[in-house]
């Protein structure tokens, strides 16, 4: 069974580069044209925030998004600077999964509340981020500049990198050839079939890694690690990067608060750690790749950790999303109907209207 699991891994993982390899090789045939679009349509950075927090509510995935971004960066389709505010929407965009879970619970109003608070204070502190880190970026490009500042001297990975290299080019590279050659002509096809293969490698990853990493003797380490807050906060960095998914992590952080086994605040460390934790996944789309593609993969993980950086170190700092969480929860408690117009509303409507809106003026 041990053998059968780490098999499925190895072969879930390839098809993961492949995947990404085909994203490239999708997005040059598809031209300047194609090119000239999308450039056009991300102009302006706030519209470019909204479409990365629409597109991730959608497919409930940041981890599928910023890989896309990665390879589209590293192909020249977009650049580092337009791709950064698709990063930071993103973030708000990949909590919809965790209130969705949270509606869940409205048979069972008390239920409902601690699941919603739990739910919406990974809401609330990714958008105290973005309120934080967004005008920071426009004004300086403090995210950008640095990422490529790391970048710039990561980039030589050593002979650690050469055999990598190595791998991707006698490995990947004559798959994703082969299953080009077949469709060469259809750009726009290899492009969505590479997206649907992306997001079932990372759903699939999620499923064996949550069922090897919860399972068995691991279920009372996971229940104790929420006793101590540091502990908490790593403990939702390591299993979001071996899930690849924060989705997962804020999901069952809402089903453990609305079973009464643990409170909002003990999980709230846990959830923003799962932020960082699933920064992985961009970073393993980088490797192998241009120095512009390691930069927004970098930046992708520099602004989850500053965030971190910022709200867990002071207990008064920690209690600000929490405080804001709790109130929204009353108020949700109190009338359902808002719970319902808080996930349409800032998930979907605000990002279609603000997208309509500087299309057309």
């Amino acid at each position: 069974m041990k053998i059968g699991r780490i098999a499925l891994t190895a072969s879930i993982l390839f098809l993961f580069l492949v995947s990404l390899e085909l994203i490239t090789t999708a997005s040059k045939h598809l031209g300047s044209e194609y090119s000239n679009g999308i450039i056009q349509l991300i102009g302006n950075p706030l519209v470019s925030l909204f479409i990365g927090m629409l597109a991730t509510a959608i497919i409930q995935s940041s981890s599928t998004l910023t890989a896309s971004l990665v390879v589209m960066v590293g192909a020249n389709v977009i650049s580092l600077e337009a791709a950064v505010p698709m990063v930071l929407g993103s973030n708000i965009g990949t909590s919809v999964t965790s209130v969705m879970v949270s509606l869940g619970h409205l048979g069972t109003p008390k239920a409902f509340r601690r699941g919603f608070m739990t739910a919406s204070s990974h809401v609330v502190f990714n958008i105290l981020c973005v309120i934080i880190f967004y005008p920071l970026e426009r004004q300086w490009k403090i995210l950008s500049r640095s990422s490529q500042y790391l970048a710039k001297n990561l980039s030589d990975w050593g002979s650690i990198g050469e055999g990598w290299f190595a791998f991707y080019e006698f490995m990947v590279s004559p798959v994703a050839n082969l299953l080009n050659s077949v469709v060469a002509t259809q750009p726009l096809i290899i492009l969505g079939f590479s997206l649907v293969l992306l997001f079932m490698c990372i759903y699939t990853l999620a499923s064996v890694f949550k069922y090897l990493v919860l399972d068995g003797t691991s279920k009372k380490w996971f229940s104790s690690a929420f006793d101590n807050s540091l502990l908490s906060l790593f403990s939702g960095m390591g299993l979001s990067a071996a899930i690849h998914s924060s989705s997962v992590i804020t999901s069952l952080s809402v089903l453990l608060a609305a079973t009464k086994r643990i409170s909002p605040k003990k999980l709230f460390p846990f959830i923003i750690g799962a932020n960082v934790g699933t920064t992985v996944t961009a970073l393993m789309a980088a490797i192998g790749r241009s120095e512009a593609a390691l930069a927004i993969a970098l930046c992708h993980m520099m602004f989850n950790v500053l965030g971190v950086l910022i709200f867990y170190p002071f207990e008064w700092m920690r209690n600000i999303p929490l405080i804001i969480s709790k109130w929204m929860a009353n108020l949700c408690y109190r009338n359902l109907a808002w719970a319902f117009g808080f996930l349409i509303f800032l998930f979907f409507a605000l990002p279609f209207l603000v997208i309509f809106i500087f299309e057309k003026y």
